[in-house]
This record gives structure tokens, sequence and C-alpha cells, in this order.
């Protein structure tokens, strides 16, 4: 029977894709999710994600990615909190016009351009901090979600002081390493089988006292 699990947030490296909508983050911070079934909110460092058929940015199970809305066509500059975050929409077309070219800087804030125009601002990535986020609790998927033992959610933008760069076209990879959790488990099998056979012999020299 497994007693206890152990969450690692360690960084890992980034791995790159090319894709613009996959997005890697260097230092600490999670995305912030919304389910549109329950509306529930969950946090993620897996950046694998698309463009729905209304461009909307969301995770491959169509949970929606987290934003702060310009304002007045400009990046907001606001506190963000959760109340105010908003679904990311990057439309594919304005007014009949397709979008030519996607831009996302390390610092969350995503652009787009529609034909010949200048760069349309559309929303500012959001990321979320801890305290403690060893104990979010799993919800699978490389998801979690808040618990009070968590400490309270800090909301901030890519590369403000504490929080991750955003790196657009690459995405993290594992941190766990294969080589080393194999040879941690050989070690604790071997550890296993060595206490097995110190206590079949102590079964074995207390029958024979006892005979």
């Amino acid at each position: 029977m497994i007693e206890d699990t152990r969450i690692s947030h360690s960084q890992s490296t980034l791995v790159e894709t090319d894709k613009k909508t996959d997005f890697g983050l260097a230092g600490n911070g999670f995305f912030v999710l919304r389910n549109p079934i329950d509306a529930s909110i969950s946090y993620t460092r897996n950046g694998r994600f698309g463009l729905d058929e209304n461009g909307f940015l969301t995770t491959t199970d169509n949970c929606l990615v987290l934003g702060q809305p310009t304002v007045e066509g400009e990046f907001s500059i606001d506190d963000m909190n959760v109340e105010n975050l908003l679904p990311i929409q990057i439309p594919t077309a304005r007014d009949e016009v397709q979008m030519t070219e996607l831009q996302i800087q390390e610092d969350g804030n995503i652009t787009a351009i529609y034909g010949d125009e200048n760069y349309q601002k559309i929303s500012t990535l959001a990321l979320g901090l801890f305290t403690n986020p060893d104990n979010l609790r799993e919800l699978g998927n490389s998801r979690y979600s808040a618990t009070e033992n968590a400490g309270a959610l800090q909301l901030g933008r890519p590369s403000d002081t504490g929080y991750a760069n955003l790196k657009s076209g690459w995405l993290e990879a594992s941190n766990v390493d294969i080589t080393d959790e194999l040879t941690a488990m050989i070690k604790a099998q071997q550890q296993f089988n060595g206490a097995a056979r110190l206590l079949q012999t102590n079964s074995e020299l207390l029958e024979k006292l006892t005979r």
C-alpha cells in the first residue's frame, strides 16, 4: 500500500516546440485555468495550449486559460485578482481580415496583427503563486486546486518580481528523472529483501531455541 506521495515543483528543462501557443515557465508560478462546465479554478504548469474555433486559448481538455483583459485597447497595469480575470480570446479574424501574426512576450502580453494593420493588444497572461505549493490538491492531468494549507493565492504577470518568465514556443519537460527513480526503486527492493532475510533468520533461531 502507498502510504504517502510527494509533489515536486522543481524547475525542469524547457523543450522547444516552435508552436506559439505552447508556453514554458522559467521560474515560479502556475497558469490559471477555468473549467467552462462548473467555473472551477485550477492551476497548472503544463503550457500545452491551443486555440479553439472561437479563438479562446484552451488546454487539451478545453479548460480556458485566464488573463487580464486590455482596457481601452491598452494593457492593464492594475493589480490582478481572480474575479477580474477573463478567458483569453485571440480572434483569428477581425472585420473579415485574417490574423497574420501572433506574438507572445516574456511578460505575458499577447498581441496580434490582422492584415497590414499595427499590432492589436489582446490580453496579459496571468500567473498564480502560493507560499506552500506542496500542499496544493492534485486533480490529475498536471493540475491542482488551491487549499488553505497552500497559502494565499498571489496573482501577477510573467517577469514580475518573483514570477517566471514566459517562453512562447517552449514546453517544460517532466522534472522526474526516470534513471534516478529506477535506481531508488532498486535500492528500496534490496533493502526490503535484506530486511525479509533478517526476519526469516530471526524466526528460524527462535524456532530452534523453543524446541
